[in-house]
């Protein structure tokens, strides 16, 4: 905050009473020459504190977890204040002050600590009364706040939660790398507005941000259940009635339907919404008010919200929008999308894990295309599937066009040898694998992108399948609805 000195220049007046006898015109009387006065800024150098100041901070503040960042950031910097200039607090400490104050809009319903103690410290130290004359007690306090703010913030807001949270939840995309004293200096840089706009994250973010904006409006009332009604399972273009109404009301609350032209009427206006609102929740485009659509509708705001908060949260455990060429499949979508220099080229369905064995979720590099695969059975697909299917059916494998192998020498072992009962609760020291071919499970091509968790893209003989709305299905790894589509073009 800049105060400026000022400098009074007091004026005297003299009056000279002049005697004659006789009366003579007075002399004319020159005004005097007032200057003006201009504000004087003054410069006062940066304030510094110490290792020793900052260790009482953090005495007094043991629910932090900021020690050693306030101890490396400040070391870094000479102890100079960031937080005052020569002139004293900068206006950037309001805009982030304001951020803090509207965490609830980043889906976080934390309450930042110390924050009461912060925001009377900054209405104090911004008000008229007080001056600043350099370093004292209060911006000294107000200083270390503000610094322990920020890092409590980005840690919260644009990092999220902790990797090893994020990794027990099968999430192992490489995780954004953020120095938070680095970025408070770059946002100081660059000014106020840089607070405003933060760190860049995916696309997805902001918009989840507006949806929550708009869900949170609606209040956390639960909304009356929505059905079709008596005797029937499903409302669609054509039908009339108290329960159609209930559908528009509640379409146009939450933006789908534009105007109520027809009340209780199901028209086209309501047919084209409905499909809006099953297009925004990954249902069937087909215009009928069924029992998915009850099921999306009925969802109350308030769970909305939550459902949007944690989605907030995982936007975070992303690095930035990627960049360049690569593929992105979303998994709840059921979609693979490509991109080359940054736009969209093409997108196909396809099929994902199911339930039981989920897709991961990562991020690697694609090296290899196989044409006429082998299928190398998980271990776990064994002993789970193929072991007891063996013991129930010994023709099974023949059946599949299944063979065993040496783990060690890839030779083939005729399976009529193998003592399969002896495997039903323990480890099948053997490899088992499909033959290539029409039949074969990962159909005539897959893409490899060594990992882990032998998760790949491949072909598939169940074509039948992409035709559902749903499709989880696999064990883990990702169908491709057209699979020579992407090898011509990764070949091109």
């Amino acid at each position: 905050m800049k105060h400026l000195l000022y400098f009074p220049i007091a004026i005297g007046i003299l009056l000279t009473i002049v005697s004659s006898c006789t009366h003579a015109d007075p002399a004319p009387v020159t005004p005097p020459v007032i200057p003006v006065v201009e504000d004087t800024l003054v410069s006062i150098p940066i304030p510094q504190t110490d290792s020793l100041e900052i260790a009482a901070f953090l005495r007094a503040h043991t629910d932090w977890s900021a020690g050693n960042d306030l101890q490396e950031y400040y070391g870094k910097r000479d102890f100079r204040f960031a937080w005052f200039n020569e002139y004293g607090l900068r206006e950037e400490a309001g805009f982030f002050l304001n951020l803090v104050q509207h965490i609830g809009e980043e889906g976080i319903s934390d309450t930042a600590k110390f924050f009461h103690e912060t925001e009377v410290l900054f209405t104090q130290l911004g008000g008229t009364d007080y001056a600043y004359v350099g370093k004292d007690s209060l911006n000294l306090q107000l200083e270390l706040l503000l610094t322990g703010q920020f890092f409590a913030y980005a840690d919260r807001v644009w990092n999220g939660l902790s990797e090893s949270t994020s990794r027990s939840l099968q999430w192992y995309i490489k995780r954004k790398q953020l120095t938070y004293g680095d970025l408070l200096d770059s946002l100081l840089v660059n000014g106020p507005s840089a607070f405003g706009a933060g760190i860049h994250m995916i696309a997805q973010y902001d918009l989840l941000r507006h949806a929550l904006e708009s869900y949170t409006a609606l209040g956390d009332t639960t909304w009356p259940l929505i059905s079709p009604g008596i005797d029937k399972t499903k409302l669609v273009l054509g039908d009339s009635s108290a329960e159609v109404l209930s559908i528009q009301e509640r379409l146009l609350v939450l933006g789908d339907l534009d105007s109520l032209e027809n009340p209780g009427v199901f028209d086209q206006a309501t047919d084209l919404a409905v499909r809006k609102f099953q297009y925004r929740h990954g249902l069937v485009e087909d215009g009928e008010a069924g029992k998915a659509f009850f099921g999306q509708i009925n969802i109350s705001p308030k769970d909305r919200a939550l459902q949007i908060r944690a989605n907030m949260e995982r936007c975070r455990w992303v690095p930035s929008e990627p960049q360049g060429d690569y593929i992105m499949v979303n998994i709840p979508e059921f979609k693979m999308h490509v991109y080359e220099h940054d736009s969209l080229v093409f997108s196909m369905n396809t099929i994902v894990g199911k339930t039981s064995s989920s897709t991961i979720i990562f991020n690697d590099e694609l090296e290899y295309i196989v044409f006429s695969p082998y299928w190398v059975v998980p271990s776990s697909i064994i002993q789970a599937e193929i072991v007891p299917a063996m013991i129930k059916d010994p023709a099974y494998l023949a059946r599949n066009h299944m063979e065993v192998y040496d783990l060690s020498s890839k030779e083939v072992i005729p399976s009529s040898g193998i003592h399969w009962a002896g495997y039903s609760g323990g480890k099948f020291p053997y490899g088992i694998r499909q033959r290539p071919g029409a039949f074969n499970s990962l159909g005539w091509v897959k893409f490899l992108f060594p990992n882990q968790y032998y998760i790949y893209f491949h072909d598939t003989p169940s074509r039948d399948l992409f035709n559902r709305n749903q499709r989880s299905f696999s064990h883990g790894c990702i169908r491709l609805a057209e699979p020579q589509k992407l090898a011509e073009y990764l070949l091109r």
